[in-house]
């Protein structure tokens, strides 16, 4: 398990503080291409068979309002006809991936993010999931999820998608205080969160999770404290708490947050975090992974402990299926033997729905060298080690010739991992725990020097 408590001296941390991948995905989405295109998806898509487990994804990107720190691809729009009308290619496009599939996969799984899933009318979300048992044999114990923004939620629409059976429900917070909403575009109360919250909870949603920024501009350790003692107050059963990537040079409206307050430094992102990880331990959260926290009972908190958690684009889950379908502009799959992301803007994603085609954009296939780095990266992010046995009885004996070099690079670097050859296993130290992309990063194959990407804590 990582340590629940950042018992590390910060000018250790910030010491070993790099730029570099957040490991959602192996090869990481840096290394996606126009190469691999609709061919290559339909011919993975065909793959999946009768009665297999799929997990679905559905992008939703309009959002009634842009806030300045925002890394994800929206559109900011009140008009909500764009949403039927996006509605109405999404289940086009969710006909051409069923039809590309080798059989009538069983779905296990159906998550809405955004943007602003909510900004739909509850007609058109409806639209969706009918569509779902049209196409695919739905698991009786499917999980529906769906992200809702405080702001926008109505309380009939909370009501309407727990009819539709969605149980599970994300509620981005960020920060509660007002000089740092201010500073992101983002104002939204507690006791609008508070009413969103229990509304869904009376509605029978049964799992209920929080999102939460630290590294935001004009964040200060009294103030994010704060925001955590009045969410810890709503009871979330899960929290993601998520290190700001402040890259304007990709995400240009960025740049409006910092008009007034700085955004803070790696030293001062060390202490936020540290109040962070201090109050959700003394609250009884257990600490899955490198940025997510659960209630000890919560299914999130028992796969960790198990060594059974998973990690994809929505961060760390309990993995119900190994194949993950994305639909929708911008969207990402992840098949296994491949990643594939749609055209992130809506105009030509809809041109290549409408032509009958799979919009595809770019992606990427693993060769046998890319799933054996993805299976070790993804066991380092998720567990904090490594048993190269388990390695070999995957991929076949010769782990330590095969990364001879990655070991003696870990060798190098005490601090962070203590590799055992006699006992086969590589384990992170507690700073390597929190610097665990840093480990990582030593088995990435396309890590180059000067990484770009989000610091790495």
């Amino acid at each position: 398990m990582f340590p629940a408590r950042l018992d590390v001296p910060q000018e250790v941390l910030a010491a070993h503080a790099q730029p570099g991948p957040r490991y959602t995905s192996y090869p990481p989405a840096t290394q996606f291409h126009p190469g691999f295109g609709a061919a290559d998806a339909a011919r993975e898509l065909a793959a999946i068979g009768d009665g297999e487990p799929l997990s679905l994804y559905a992008h939703i990107p309009f959002c009634t309002r842009l806030c300045w720190y925002c890394g994800c691809n929206v559109e900011a729009t009140r008009d909500r006809r764009k949403g039927t009308a996006y509605v109405d290619v999404l289940l086009d496009e969710l006909a051409l991936v069923a039809g590309a599939t080798g059989g009538r996969p069983r779905l296990v799984e159906l998550a809405l993010g955004g943007g602003s899933p909510n900004f739909l009318e509850v007609a058109d979300t409806a639209r969706v999931v009918d569509a779902l048992g049209r196409h695919f044999t739905l698991d009786d114990a499917a999980a529906f999820g769906v992200e809702l923004d405080p702001r926008d939620t109505r309380p009939a629409q909370i009501d309407a998608l727990a009819g539709l059976g969605f149980t599970r429900v994300s509620v981005g917070v960020q920060d509660f205080d007002p000089a740092v909403q201010r500073a992101i575009h983002r104002e939204q109360s507690a006791a609008q969160t508070r009413a969103v919250i229990e509304r869904a909870r009376g509605s029978g949603f049964t799992s209920v999770n929080v999102d939460l920024v630290y590294g935001l501009p004009g964040q200060t350790p009294e103030g994010i404290g704060r925001t955590l003692d009045e969410v810890i107050a709503l009871a979330p059963d899960r929290l993601a708490v998520f290190g700001y990537a402040h890259m304007p040079h990709l995400r240009p409206h960025q740049r409006l947050v910092e008009r007034e307050l700085a955004v803070p430094g790696i030293p001062a992102r060390i202490e936020l975090l540290r109040v962070v990880m201090d109050r959700l331990a003394a609250a009884g959260y257990v600490r899955v992974g490198l940025d997510h926290f659960a209630r000890p009972d919560d299914p999130l908190a028992r796969a960790a402990a198990s060594g059974q958690l998973g990690r994809n684009f929505q961060g760390y889950v309990v993995e119900r299926a190994t194949r993950l379908v994305g639909i929708g502009a911008s969207a990402i799959s992840d098949v296994g033997r491949a990643y594939w992301q749609n055209h992130v803007e809506v105009e030509p994603w809809t041109a290549a729905v409408r032509a009958g085609a799979l919009p595809v954009a770019r992606g990427v296939a693993l060769d046998a060298d890319d799933e054996q780095r993805r299976f070790v990266i993804m066991r380092l992010m998720c567990d904090g080690r490594i048993d190269t046995g388990e390695v070999e009885a995957r991929f076949g004996p010769g782990f330590a010739g095969r990364f001879a070099a990655e070991l003696a690079a870990l060798d190098a670097q005490p601090e962070l991992a203590r590799v055992d050859r006699e006992r086969g296993e590589i384990v992170a130290t507690p700073l390597g725990h929190h610097l665990i992309r840093n480990v990582a990063a030593v088995f990435d194959r396309y890590a180059r020097s000067g990484r770009s990407g989000s610091p790495s804590i």
